[in-house]
């Protein structure tokens, strides 16, 4: 299917077809505020990206732990591209034949299979040609090993273009923010001088206000998921990373954020169910995009719920004070280190993991947790015991295994649905019910 009247690459061409697909469908429900939005604005986006690469405009590409607003702040003339962006929409949107494709054309291609599929997703990508060449790479340390294999992916693959590092330590202190500050703050001319714009403080200014309105939308959407029982729909919790990644700082972004929040306060104030809630879990790790389907099973079959999730939470530490360029670089480090989901929790040692666990678990009311662990995340297998110990102390019921968020072949689809079931049914609910009975 044709992209702006052009024939591209066919992986391409099915992402937008089943964009268009899934629009038609629910557009006809006016109650998918936070779906009909979150498509919407990802078509945007997608025209946005093939507007500005048929232009030929300067493209920056970037791993997952560096968000973009510095980039939007040097105009609205400059492209980017996260590397895992074909990951995502071709497992979320288009085929995930694809999505598994291009995870095996980077393994060919000589990258490692013990590193996360995201990345492997992207440089897949790469290989087969699918973004628009980069002026520029930028890459950052954080949230885990992986991002640095990819980044050296990128280099490597990219050789002649021009690379900036950045180094998230992994501390939480005042030396940690000015040191990302400064960093940010050297990353500014390498960006002005390779896409041969002028990054001005005005126009950061109004990156950060808007990154700031986005913010405010997700605190307002957590808060109306973290009421009893869940009213939206499961499987919209984890689209906070792909907006930190993707779009942060964008009018895109806040119109995708504001329509999430919108969407949960009428569902709440409709009082409509959707699913019969028995059950609600925080989902600790990443999600199951290979089939975003299957939390609808979760919620029909089981009554199981996800208010949220590790994807989803946004910390309040994602605020940024825009008095001066040298206060907004300061939050814009801290906002990438401390706020994004997996940065913030990947970075330190288990304490922050653990604990913003607990967090969650008490606000937003949950009953259980379970930890869909995936299969490269070695910071969090290495404290996985820490991990079990803890929630064996607070008594929340835990279920842990192993897959894979973009590659369906580690764990399938009947042995993840027979896991959630025996959980929910032997454990969960016969858990939450004794609780209850000790408090009548």
């Amino acid at each position: 299917m044709p992209i702006l009247g052009k024939t591209r690459q066919r992986e391409w061409e099915t992402v937008w077809k089943t964009l268009a697909d899934m629009k038609s469908l629910f557009a006809a429900d006016e109650e998918e505020l936070g779906m009909n939005g979150l498509l919407e604005n990802i078509q945007k986006l997608v025209i946005d990206q093939f507007q500005k690469a048929d232009a030929g405009l300067p493209t920056v590409w970037h791993n997952i732990g560096f968000g973009p607003p510095l980039i939007f702040a040097l105009g609205d003339d400059v492209n980017h591209v996260p590397l895992a962006e074909m990951s995502a929409l071709c497992s979320i949107l288009g085929d995930q034949a694809d999505t598994e494709a291009l995870i095996d054309a980077s393994e060919a291609a000589g990258y490692s299979p013990e590193c996360c599929s995201a990345d492997k997703g992207g440089i897949g990508a790469v290989v087969k040609g699918l973004y628009p060449d980069p002026c520029c790479i930028v890459g950052i340390n954080t949230p885990c090993d992986s991002q640095v294999a990819a980044f050296n992916s990128m280099a490597e693959l990219r050789n002649k273009v021009p690379c900036f590092a950045i180094d998230a330590p992994a501390y939480d202190d005042e030396r940690t923010y000015q040191y990302m500050a400064s960093q940010l703050r050297e990353l500014i001319p390498f960006l002005e001088k390779h896409t041969g714009r002028k990054l001005e403080w005005e126009k950061l200014k109004q990156v950060c206000e808007t990154a700031n309105r986005t913010a405010e939308y997700l605190w307002q959407w957590m808060e109306y998921r973290s009421l009893k029982p869940t009213m939206q729909p499961s499987k919209l919790c984890a689209f906070t990373m792909v907006l930190m990644i993707t779009l942060i700082g964008s009018p895109l972004g806040e119109a995708i954020a504001k329509g999430l929040a919108e969407d949960a306060k009428r569902k709440v104030e409709s009082g409509v169910k959707f699913f019969d809630e028995k059950v609600r879990a925080i989902w600790y790790q990443d999600p199951v995009w290979w089939d975003i389907q299957l939390y609808d099973w979760m919620e029909a079959e089981l009554g199981l719920t996800i208010p949220m999730d590790i994807f989803g939470y946004y910390c309040s530490e994602g605020w940024i004070n825009t008095k001066n360029m040298d206060t907004a670089l300061y939050d814009l480090g801290k906002l990438t280190v401390n706020a994004g989901p997996m940065s913030r929790q990947f970075r330190l040692n288990m304490n922050r993991y653990i604990d913003d666990f607990m967090t969650l678990h008490k606000r937003f009311q949950a009953d259980c947790g379970i930890m869909a662990g995936h299969v490269a995340c070695k910071h969090a297998w290495g404290g996985v015991g820490l991990f079990k110990e803890a929630c064996k102390k607070a008594g929340i019921p835990l279920l842990l295994f192993e897959f894979d968020m973009f590659d369906s072949r580690v764990l399938t689809r009947k042995e993840l649905q027979f896991e959630l079931k025996r959980f929910v049914n032997e454990i969960a609910i016969p858990a939450k019910e004794r609780k209850e009975r000790a408090k009548s």
